[in-house]
């Protein structure tokens, strides 16, 4: 029989950790669901077992402070919701455990630090022969042109660090170019795979799992198109030509857990460009359809166990809004843990 586990979602408000939940709500196991955030006004705060406010993890004294809500609030393990905490969780996931017998569940702060700069993923993918969007680092707009047209246009312009699309454009000429330019952070440069489209096309994201023992699940693969950055039509099936190349990267990396493969299906095949060494957006959606992380990772890294490979279904999904409400109360007086909210049954 299994042990109780008291689990904290941290960045619960975000699509990531409000994912996470819907994914341990349905796992079965004998939880508790503590969602954390660094302020009031995030919905799954009010939605969970019980809540905490957490500081940023940028903060001055963020780590003892942390190390103490871990160890008051007998967090046994912590799943990271937000991609700003990743870096922190990841370094320190050795002394939480250590000081607050807290397990974390995320991939080395190597890998860590491979998945969330966009260059480094490139550069890993073609220093190991992997299909790669070909990258640049201009050193100003004056080489970014001069690159931009060698190339051909369209191209990509983004920044090395961000999810959901942000600062992410595709030029269709130079004035486009030194339009975006300066706006953009840590600007790169990528040649186009393809040009994503608003129909299920050529864009797909997948997963694979890595168990305790270094063994890999999955891989699970879905088509799907983006809305604001977010995945809104997902489309669950078997695309088997995608398997080696998602097993090949699952080998190669260093991490535990969820690992998310991002790609494009271009002329000359499919080309990842974007991995998150964590959980992603689409992980309600995984879960539902058989592929379900977060109790995977519980299963393997808490309770210990073996696990049988996912049955993962076939599907199709789609994002729809939903409103958590709070009768009889003003926004500076909520308080995560003490006030819960309600969704309605519309449908």
């Amino acid at each position: 029989m299994r042990r109780h586990c008291r689990v904290l979602v941290t960045g619960a408000g975000s699509g990531v950790g409000q994912g996470i939940i819907k994914a341990l709500r349905i796992s079965r196991l004998p939880l508790t669901i503590i969602s954390g955030d660094i302020a009031p006004m995030n919905a799954a705060l009010y939605r969970a077992d019980e809540a905490i406010l957490l500081p940023k993890v940028e903060s001055p004294g963020a780590l003892e402070t942390i190390v103490g809500i871990l160890s008051l609030h007998r967090i046994d393990v912590v799943m990271v919701g937000s991609e700003f905490d990743l870096n922190f969780f990841s370094e320190n996931r050795d002394l939480l455990l250590t000081r607050a017998g807290t397990l974390v569940i995320a991939a080395s702060f190597e890998t860590v630090r491979i998945a969330e700069d966009k260059w480094l993923t490139a550069e890993f993918l073609r220093q190991h022969g992997l299909p790669y969007a070909e990258s640049c680092l201009p050193g100003g707009l004056d080489e970014a042109v001069r690159l931009a047209e060698s190339w051909g246009y369209p191209v990509v312009l983004k920044t090395r660090r961000g999810t959901s699309s942000r600062h992410v454009h595709i030029l269709q000429n130079s004035l486009m170019l030194e339009k975006y330019w300066d706006g953009t952070p840590e600007p790169m440069l990528q040649r186009v795979v393809d040009v994503p489209v608003s129909e299920l096309g050529n864009e797909y994201t997948c997963s694979v799992f890595k168990t305790a023992n270094g063994s890999l699940l999955g891989p699970f693969t879905a088509r799907r198109t983006l809305r604001g950055g977010t995945s809104w039509h997902v489309e669950v099936d078997r695309f088997e030509f995608l398997d080696d190349l998602l097993l090949a990267i699952g080998r190669l990396l260093d991490f535990s857990g969820s690992l998310n493969i991002q790609l494009m299906v271009g002329p000359a095949g499919p080309v990842p460009f974007e991995l998150n060494a964590r959980f992603s957006g689409t992980t309600a959606i995984r879960a539902q359809f058989g592929f379900n992380e977060p109790a995977m990772s519980l299963k393997a890294f808490f309770y210990g166990e073996e696990l049988d490979p996912p049955q993962i279904r076939r599907g199709m999904a789609m994002r729809y809004n939903e409103e958590v409400f709070i009768d009889d109360v003003s926004a500076g007086d909520l308080t995560p843990g003490t006030h819960k909210g309600y969704v309605n049954s519309w449908f």
